[in-house]
């Protein structure tokens, strides 16, 4: 499926920016900032382990629940191509019980891999994912996650094993 990826980045950061903003009489949620980096194992054009890296903004929307916005970059190699480098915006809904510092999480969402390089090809991917928060400090924290993503549903994929520092905003 082709997508214009410049077109779909500016409806993210739009949706992004729109729902960050909290409602007449909705306190402000509490959102986090978590940089991220890994490696992940694919089977797209061809398989192995790549490098996946992103930023992701989340905030709670209920005290279980979360919303999650990121911007993952995803490098591989493949049988035609020796570095394929992928941009993927991705939205996320994430929920779990929180034990103190400790909030372990699984959720689901949706995004789209455009290429940096080469053809312009984007792809539509939904993705699930398990993870784990935890806050070391009231601004500082720590989150492991595995991010299991289809590519083109049901094409290729990606697992991304990652582990990453959020600071609250």
């Amino acid at each position: 499926m082709k997508v214009n990826w410049r077109l779909a980045l500016l409806l993210f950061i739009g949706a992004f920016v729109a729902s960050s903003v909290p409602l007449a009489g909705q306190p402000a949620a509490r959102r986090s900032l978590t940089l991220g980096a890994g490696p992940s194992p694919y089977d797209l054009a061809g398989t192995g382990t790549g490098f996946a890296a992103y930023a992701r903004v989340d905030h709670r929307v209920l005290q279980p629940v979360f919303v999650e916005w990121g911007l993952g970059y995803f490098s591989y190699g493949s049988r035609f191509d020796p570095t394929v480098r992928l941009l993927m915006p991705e939205a996320s809904v994430q929920a779990g019980p929180s034990f103190g510092p400790v909030r372990p999480y699984v959720g689901t969402g949706l995004g789209y891999a455009a290429r940096l390089s080469g053809p312009t090809e984007s792809d539509f991917t939904a993705h699930v994912a398990l993870g784990a928060r935890i806050r070391a400090t009231r601004e500082w924290g720590t989150r492991g996650e595995l991010r299991v993503r289809a590519v083109d549903p049901w094409v290729g994929s990606t697992a991304d094993f990652t582990i990453g520092i959020s600071r609250t905003l």
